[in-house]
């Protein structure tokens, strides 16, 4: 999996052109993709009901380098661009190897993911819909051993996130978690475990 993800990231229609210098140090960011409602929406002219964009129309959005999307994507792909650009990691969303569901189920993808990667991320924003973030939590710590969870993976949820489910992450799975303040906190927070892992 690991070589499958390297190639299929180069090749990404998802990733603005780049080259990193580290493209086998793989990081996966794991997070949610929309906030909570409410929120400002990218296109006044849609009722209510069918504001937010979608996350085909976000990323389409970024491909023409007019990205406007929902705060908590954002948040992912500018974190994604910042790890690659300035760390010379091989940073990556899920949706990034564009390897298609009826392959692999996106429980499945998020597990095989972790494995391949040498360091997974899970971000937690306060403005995030945070209830996928708990499920693929525990899906994915149910799948590694205690000692790779321990070293490999981090969890940072923004200060005043509450969630039993993310409560639970470094007790039940002794998974490393810590809060953030913004996203320079959340940054810095990344390299420093990048580092250690590396």
């Amino acid at each position: 999996m690991q070589e499958r993800l390297i190639e299929a990231l180069e090749s990404s229609s998802y990733i603005e052109e780049d080259q990193v210098s580290k493209p086998r140090l793989l990081v996966y960011l794991m997070g949610p993709y929309k906030s909570h409602p409410p929120y400002e929406s990218a296109h006044p002219e849609r009722d209510a009901a069918t504001s937010r964009e979608t996350l085909d129309e976000a990323l389409e959005g970024l491909q023409e380098s007019e990205f406007d999307a929902d705060e908590a994507l954002w948040l992912l792909i500018e974190f994604r661009r910042k790890l690659r650009s300035e760390r010379g990691v091989n940073a990556f969303l899920a949706t990034d190897p564009e390897i298609p569901l009826h392959e692999m189920d996106a429980a499945t993808q998020n597990i095989e993911y972790t494995k391949a990667s040498v360091v997974t991320i899970f971000i937690a924003p306060a403005m995030g819909d945070n209830l996928g973030v708990g499920i693929e939590i525990g899906s994915v710590c149910e799948h590694l051993p205690e000692q790779e969870l321990m070293e490999r993976v981090l969890f940072l949820g923004e200060e005043n996130v509450e969630s039993s489910m993310i409560d639970a992450v470094s007790d039940r799975w002794h998974v490393t978690a810590d809060e953030f303040e913004n996203f320079d906190g959340l940054y810095q927070a990344v390299k420093a475990h990048i580092r250690t892992v590396a």
